[in-house]
């Protein structure tokens, strides 16, 4: 009794055993393989000799695993990629500066009170609606400017003779419009940043 018990219990092992490898191969294969760098399980390839008919199973057999070392081409075989060229920020206006000096007219139509500084000189405040000039500045220079009350500006540099630059500072809730300062090279190009 004992002896058929234990016949009985190796089939429905090594069937179960069987069945499981198959699965799990099946679920390796539909979930894209095994994780990299890890082999296959291989399928439980142990013969059946307690069936008496005859009648084995195919073992499953996984596949071998290939390696190809990877190979480079050399540098004057490799396809050529084009790549744009950098982009950079087109000037917002260009002034002409007299002997390296230039004059920037600031015109507030905001509503609010604007800090602004050129950098080297001292902090001041444009009120709501005014008009300043800030003349024989030298070149490069960067004049930053914030409104008092927080609120986004959109300003507009524009050239009105070759020596002045009238910079004007608007409201708006675009923050994508929104600056903080602008530069002015020694060539004359106005950047906003």
């Amino acid at each position: 009794m004992m002896i058929q018990f234990l016949s009985n219990f190796l089939k429905t092992t090594s069937i179960i055993s069987t069945i499981s490898s198959s699965l799990m191969i099946i679920t390796i294969s539909q979930a894209g393989g095994p994780p990299p760098g890890t082999k296959p399980p291989a399928a439980n390839q142990q013969e059946d000799t307690s069936n008496p008919s005859g009648n084995r199973e195919k073992p499953v057999e996984a596949e071998p695993e290939t390696t190809e070392p990877t190979r480079r081409q050399p540098p004057s075989q490799q396809p050529e990629t084009t790549q744009p060229p950098p982009q950079f920020p087109a000037p917002a206006g260009r002034v002409t500066p007299v002997e390296g000096f230039i004059t920037l007219r600031l015109i507030n139509q905001t509503g609010a009170v604007i800090g602004y500084q050129v950098i080297g000189g001292r902090h001041r405040t444009l009120g709501e609606t005014s008009v300043i000039e800030l003349s024989e500045l030298p070149i490069p220079l960067t004049l930053t400017y914030q409104r008092s009350d927080g609120g986004l500006l959109l300003v507009r540099p524009r050239s009105i003779s070759p020596r002045l630059l009238e910079v004007i500072f608007n409201p708006t809730e675009d923050f994508d419009v929104d600056t903080k300062s602008l530069n002015i090279t020694g060539k004359g190009g106005v950047f906003l940043n």
